[in-house]
């Protein structure tokens, strides 16, 4: 299926009809697009992946990558002596910014998270431009369920999260993440 996406008019007709996009009745499609907008193209690349967990993948990986892109070579959190902008303002003996009750975070994060990734306190905004959830579009093809996992799953590796996003339960991903954090601040104690 070729898709002009040359003017706006559009473009916003092929976002407000993602919803159908990802839907079964196009399962058998192949969308084809000249676009040179690399946010599109890899929308249409995620719609042209027809397994389930193969696309997941690759939403959450350019999701990622999108963020590390334009964080490169930028020490975004200020981080001095283990101490973020804020700790070192308030000089109040903290360390580890506000991930310090990561335990993949050593001075630094070792994890692909995207919660982590997109959450910035305001002294970073402040500073540096940064990304909100509605500024990566590939996240419109997730679910609502999904949406929101990737919103709040914080202090998780790639594989827990998108095991989470896999799943077609709500209550399950709930309970997965639930069991995960008792089980850090059970460790921690």
């Amino acid at each position: 299926m070729n898709i002009a996406l040359s003017t706006d008019k559009e473009i916003r007709k092929f976002y407000n009809r993602l919803y159908l996009y990802k839907s079964i009745f196009y399962k058998g499609i192949k969308f084809r697009s000249n676009t040179k907008d690399v946010d599109l193209k890899n929308i249409i690349k995620a719609l042209n992946i027809k397994k389930r967990k193969e696309r997941i993948a690759f939403i959450y990986d350019t999701a990622c990558k999108k963020i590390d892109d334009l964080n490169k070579g930028i020490n975004i959190c200020g981080f001095k002596n283990g101490q973020c902008f804020v700790q070192q303002k308030k000089d109040n003996g903290k360390y580890d910014g506000c991930c310090r009750r990561c335990k993949y975070n050593n001075h630094g994060c070792t994890t692909s998270n995207l919660a982590c990734k997109l959450f910035n306190c305001s002294e970073v905004k402040d500073r540096y431009k940064v990304y909100k959830y509605e500024d990566i579009k590939i996240l419109k093809l997730l679910n609502l369920r999904q949406r929101e996992l990737v919103r709040s799953d914080y202090f998780s590796t790639r594989e827990e999260v998108l095991k989470d996003l896999y799943s077609r339960s709500f209550l399950y991903s709930v309970t997965k993440k639930a069991i995960r954090q008792a089980k850090w601040n059970f460790l921690k104690k």
